[in-house]
């Protein structure tokens, strides 16, 4: 049997076409069994191959979670292509930037969309080709089905920052996703066919496509689909249909254990965090409102779902847990060799969910994987039992409600201010979303803070664009010249900076926790 994922949706389309395999909640709750979602994959595969589209080729989706996603998502991988999901937040500087550097042949994308779309393909100087997703899905009739490809095939292109702070594209092959996934669900996760799972992570991120499509896929259960993150709606949806698994993010749990409103669901059995640290506070919190054990889970874009503390292990506070099936863990010192147990140091990764590479870019493909283990930039250790624990993470990664921002990307944008001298980006503490991001800028002319903010919200998603501002003179630098963000922080913490905020003038939804990709 071939390696391409496109064999989860196809496989239990023959086997039991009626099966539901989603239900889209941003269609009032229309259920979609797997034989009609293999058909519309079919349709948007032999629609992308009417195009000149397909193995080799690379194509853009942006659009919301629920059925247009899937069916895209699919129909892409039908047709051999490697799929390249877009944050639905993203602004056209950043849709631009992804289509030409990954030199996409097609972007899908939906209605809403459909304006960044085209602003953002009249500025690249590719040939990607704007394809309306329903029009796609409701195409011909289309016999296609999974392309045979090779294990080492790319089924997905996902950009991150990387662990080296420039953007960058970490490549996804079929054998990695297959293999993957089949850990996960046979050997962890334990779901089966009478599972269903809540779908409120972005499918655009690598958590949510691997929690929330591929691996409910793989096992034959059904995704629960929301287009957008609400506390109450989310435990409505549990409660409705019966929700047996839930993946989220910490800001997620926060707003779960919040919410006093809606009766908690009887059917779950159990919960999985992963995207930033969970306090154990939050974890006990969540658990005792949601009545099931919450989990926390440890990985990364290039590393997804590295280790997991799934039931029936006990739950160990600020513990990720033991490797997943598959995955080698190693810690090692700054000079190289080995920590012993128990002790900090550089987390190191190798295994199946492991990427290919970062796409066009041999040398820091190089950097990264050297010794053959991904160099992952956090820091942690691992007990005698084989737990991994995080203690601290690469040193300028601001999470912010489970999304990774790179303070270098915030930083060129201000940059480009023509009154901007320099500027440097941290995270704060902030008891909802784990951490803030805030702008320190040294002017060159007179600008208002709400100048630069409404600088960076032209050119950045809303989650990235910093929550506070401040103006200072000079930023305290090392003998070498290179700015000490930790002085920079701890000159925030003791209010020896000051910074002022503009979140009571943006529209509420901006603050809702699911900005993130």
């Amino acid at each position: 049997m071939h390696d391409n994922v496109g064999l989860f949706l196809h496989r239990w389309a023959t086997r039991d076409p009626g099966r539901t395999g989603i239900i889209d909640a941003g269609r009032d709750d229309l259920a979609v069994s797997y034989e009609e979602l293999d058909r519309k994959a079919a349709r948007v595969a032999s629609h992308l191959r009417a195009r000149g589209l397909g193995t080799g080729d690379r194509v853009a989706i942006c659009t919301a979670n629920g059925l247009e996603f899937v069916a895209a998502w699919f129909g892409a991988v039908y047709a051999g292509c490697a799929t390249l999901p877009i944050p639905t937040g993203s602004t056209v500087p950043e849709v631009a930037f992804r289509i030409e550097h990954a030199r996409c042949g097609a972007l899908l994308t939906d209605e809403e969309r459909a304006d960044v779309a085209r602003e953002a393909a009249s500025r690249t100087s590719s040939s990607t080709a704007l394809l309306d997703v329903r029009e796609a899905i409701d195409a011909s009739p289309g016999e296609a089905t999974p392309s045979e490809l090779p294990p080492d095939a790319l089924a997905m292109l996902l950009y991150t920052s990387g662990t080296t702070g420039a953007a960058k594209c970490a490549c996804i092959s079929h054998g990695s996703l297959r293999a993957h996934t089949q850990a996960l669900v046979d050997e962890v996760i334990g779901l089966r066919e009478s599972d269903r799972v809540l779908g409120t992570l972005p499918l655009t991120h690598s958590y949510g496509i691997r929690t929330t499509l591929l691996v409910p896929f793989y096992a034959g259960a059904c995704t629960v689909f929301t287009p957008r993150f609400s506390p109450r709606q989310s435990l409505e949806l549990c409660n409705r249909h019966g929700v047996t698994w839930l993946p989220g993010v910490p800001t997620m749990f926060i707003a779960w254990a919040n919410e006093d409103t809606t009766p908690a669901p009887a059917s779950l059995r159990w919960c999985m965090s992963a995207g930033a640290p969970l306090h154990e506070d939050v974890r006990l919190r969540a658990e005792k409102r949601l009545g099931a054990p919450v989990r926390q889970a440890y990985g990364l874009t290039e590393a997804n779902l590295a280790a997991i503390n799934a039931p029936p292990d006990d739950a160990i506070a600020g513990s990720s847990g033991k490797p997943v099936a598959g995955v080698e863990l190693r810690i090692i010192r700054e000079s190289g060799a080995g920590a012993p147990q128990g002790s900090t140091g550089e987390v190191l990764v190798r295994g199946p969910n492991v990427m290919a590479g970062y796409l066009d870019d041999k040398m820091a493909t190089e950097h990264v994987m050297r010794g053959g283990w991904l160099h992952t930039g956090d820091v942690g250790f691992v007990d005698a039992e084989g737990r991994l624990t995080i203690v601290d993470r690469s040193k300028d990664l601001i999470l912010r409600g489970g999304a990774s921002i790179y303070p270098s990307e915030v930083e060129s944008v201000l940059s480009d201010h023509p009154a901007v001298r320099d500027a440097a980006v941290v995270g704060q503490p902030d008891e909802y979303y784990g951490e803030e991001v805030v702008a320190v800028v040294v002017p060159r002319d007179d600008v208002s803070v709400e100048a630069l903010d409404a600088w960076v919200r032209a050119r950045l998603a809303a989650y990235k664009v910093p929550r506070r501002y401040a103006l200072v003179d000079a930023f305290p630098r090392s003998h070498s010249g290179k700015t000490l963000k930790r002085r920079l922080r701890a000159q925030l913490a003791r209010g020896v900076i000051l910074t002022e905020s503009l979140d009571a003038d943006r529209p509420a939804q901006e603050l809702e926790p699911d900005d993130h990709d």
